[in-house]
């Protein structure tokens, strides 16, 4: 409890920021060509919500709202509301249908009444409430974790009530629609769809071509797997080069064989992805190895997280090395594995370009709090403080990124 409470006392609510006179436009790119992370979704929904917060420090724009996008757009599992990074009341019944007639939504209103507003109003400040429980003792929380339940409960059985109301009406739903008002959507892990990269090659085109890199400040890449189709590699690398900062999300190091040795040398000085080490979704203790980086002061240090983790190996002058090469980047966290530390989050430079990469955020659980229906099947290991630490995480990676803060950059830092 001790170790939770300190957690939120650091994270809960997000930092306040100071005002720029422009913000920094930050590209999220969450497109594939190998395997497509079922957590994509709701780390673009995070990446929004941080934007949003941000007064005014960056704006996000996502390749994922081309038209012709081949991959899932779905919301968070819970369809959150969005307040402290993700979290809030579901929105659920009575949602909207994409699709719907003008006279189907109105009866799915009608039969919500009057009365669910106000319900999904106290149970959005029950969760606030709970998440910004700093300093206070167990029965405290104990006591807002109950009021939280409280509300749901009431919150749910108007829906169910509604629901019912609903189907026995002429405007019956379809399961699917019901899916889709509950917010259970179908799993976004997988691979794209059929023409899936001849129209990366477009979407790629229009939102990374040497043309187009000008109207943005700094890069995301969300868990991109493969040899992604950057219109000129050389125009891109450039493009970081000359200041323009990259941030690298989970499964972006695995990028595959067909990935140039430039592109690996700028995301993490060489290294490649290299597998697992042990089961990919055990518990890890997690270390600081940078205690005064942005992005790692306020991280709980030592705090076990079930994610996916990666190992690494680069070229070393014997040929192929296990792990990264320590001296070409600056360690952030790692974790420990069979007595081998093992890299989870680091920064170095490109040029003048800043580059912050974290293995974390492979699970849902490890995004966003109170996310329920996890991909991959995989049933709720981590609590909803790892997810508001991740956040912190994330989001003071970003701000150094971006240039808002400053932090040791010296490389060869890690103990080895």
């Amino acid at each position: 409890m001790k170790i939770r409470t300190l957690v939120l006392a650091a994270l809960a609510a997000l930092p306040v920021f100071g005002l720029a006179a422009e913000p920094k436009r930050v590209l999220v790119v969450g497109a594939s060509v190998g395997f497509r992370h079922g957590s994509i979704p709701n780390t673009e929904k995070l990446l929004r919500d941080l934007a949003a917060k941000s007064n005014g420090e960056f704006t996000v724009t996502m390749m994922s709202d081309a038209p012709d996008y081949p991959f899932p757009r779905v919301q968070s599992p819970l369809g959150t509301t969005g307040t402290n990074g993700g979290l809030g009341a579901p929105t659920g019944f009575p949602g909207t249908i994409p699709g719907a007639s003008a006279e189907l939504q109105a009866a799915i209103g009608n039969a919500a009444g009057p009365r669910m507003p106000a319900l999904g109003t106290v149970t959005a400040t029950a969760h606030t409430a709970l998440v910004e429980a700093s300093f206070r003792t167990p029965s405290q929380i104990g006591a807002l974790a109950s009021a939280l339940a409280t509300a749901e409960t009431s919150l749910a059985m108007a829906r169910a009530d509604a629901l019912s109301r609903l189907q026995a009406s002429a405007n019956r739903i379809t399961p699917a629609q019901i899916q889709n008002l509950a917010g259970n959507f179908p799993p976004a892990a997988g691979r794209g769809g059929a023409n899936q990269n001849q129209v990366l090659a477009g979407i790629f085109q229009t939102f990374m071509g040497p043309e187009a890199l000008k109207n943005y400040d700094a890069i995301v890449f969300v868990s991109t797997t493969g040899n992604l189709p950057i219109p000129d590699e050389k125009a891109f690398l450039d493009w970081v080069a000359a200041g323009h900062p990259v941030i690298a999300l989970h499964a972006s190091m695995d990028r595959g064989a067909a990935t140039s040795d430039a592109q690996m040398e700028m995301l993490g000085g060489g290294a490649r992805f290299a597998g697992h080490p042990g089961n990919g979704n055990l518990p890890r203790k997690i270390y600081k190895v940078d205690a005064t980086h942005p992005a790692t002061k306020d991280w709980p240090d030592g705090v076990a997280i079930v994610d996916e983790y990666y190992q690494f190996y680069h070229m070393g002058p014997s040929g192929r090395t296990p792990g990264v090469d320590w001296s070409k980047v600056h360690s952030l966290l790692d974790m420990d594995f069979e007595g081998t530390r093992m890299p989870v989050a680091w920064t170095k430079m490109h040029g003048n370009g800043r580059v912050f990469y974290t293995s974390l955020g492979h699970r849902d659980d490890v995004v966003l709090p109170f996310v329920n229906n996890l991909d991959y099947g995989y049933e709720r290991e981590n609590g909803n403080w790892i997810a508001l630490a991740y956040q912190k995480h994330l989001l003071e990676g970003i701000r150094w990124a971006l240039g808002f803060t400053e932090g040791d950059r010296t490389l060869g830092n890690h103990p080895k």
